[in-house]
């Protein structure tokens, strides 16, 4: 009977070595090509309804330019957090307008951040002479959910900011994530968009869900074969508890008959 423990014990090494994961379940981008080209589908954002934009108006004039600023520019630098450039950017209401000062309404919906910048900048050229129009997104967030070392949402400050830049600023994947399966989930008016990507295939790359937009969300599924291995190893316990203690009651019973 002791023997057939001890075979019992190896068994369960045996289980407990095999549920290590392999390189082809965990690689990125896997080929058997040692360099390739992937051409980028560079897809461009058009600003939806809730959307914050961050304007600065300059000029020679620090004092003219400054009517058109929610801030002054003096004061930008030191409030430069998510909250303040919340609460001192222009947002877009319902109708697709933000309300610039001194220009008034002007209809940004759908308009890429160039677009706007052009547009606004023609305004602004009715009030001054050689003023520069600068316009960026301050909502730009990406939450990352699941099986990531650290979920939680990311601001992100580079408006061609992959997937895999998103990722990595949530600590990258855990060895358990499930690779070949990520969702996107994508506001795009008035319907969210969901998306299955598989993060072990180049092609990927030339995806037009490749780049970042505003307020995306990447959820990371747990492999099956992780949550198999848990219970697995979960039960193992268990197991190894149960014959440890029939262990030690044989070799007991055997001493105390000798």
């Amino acid at each position: 009977m002791y023997l057939k423990i001890n075979k019992l014990y190896v068994i369960l090494l045996f289980i407990t070595l095999s549920s290590c994961y392999t390189s082809k379940e965990i690689n990125y981008l896997q080929s058997d090509i040692s360099q390739f080209v992937v051409p980028t589908q560079l897809t461009e954002y058009l600003v939806q309804e809730n959307d914050i934009l961050d304007i600065k108006v300059q000029s020679r004039d620090p004092e003219q330019s400054d009517f058109f600023n929610i801030t002054a520019l003096d004061n930008r630098g030191n409030d430069a957090n998510p909250a303040s450039m919340y609460l001192t950017g222009y947002s877009v209401n319902s109708d697709g307008m933000i309300n610039l000062a001194i220009v008034g309404e002007v209809k940004v919906i759908g308009l890429s951040v160039k677009d706007i910048r052009k547009l606004v900048q023609s305004e602004i050229d009715k009030f001054l002479v050689n003023a520069t129009v600068s316009v960026k997104i301050t909502n730009f967030k990406v939450s990352v959910l699941g099986d990531v070392k650290n979920p939680g949402t990311q601001y992100i400050y580079n408006t061609q900011a992959t997937i895999f830049e998103a990722l990595s600023a949530a600590g990258d994947l855990n060895l358990s994530a499930k690779r070949t399966n990520v969702k996107l989930i994508r506001q795009k008016g008035a319907n969210s968009i969901v998306v299955n990507l598989d993060l072990t295939d180049p092609a990927i790359i030339r995806s037009q869900y490749y780049f970042m937009f505003p307020n995306d969300v990447l959820y990371v599924d747990t492999s099956e074969r992780n949550i198999a291995d848990t219970n697995v190893k979960n039960n193992l316990g268990i197991f190894a508890l149960i014959l440890s203690a029939i262990s030690t009651t044989v070799l007991v019973v055997s001493y105390i008959s000798k």
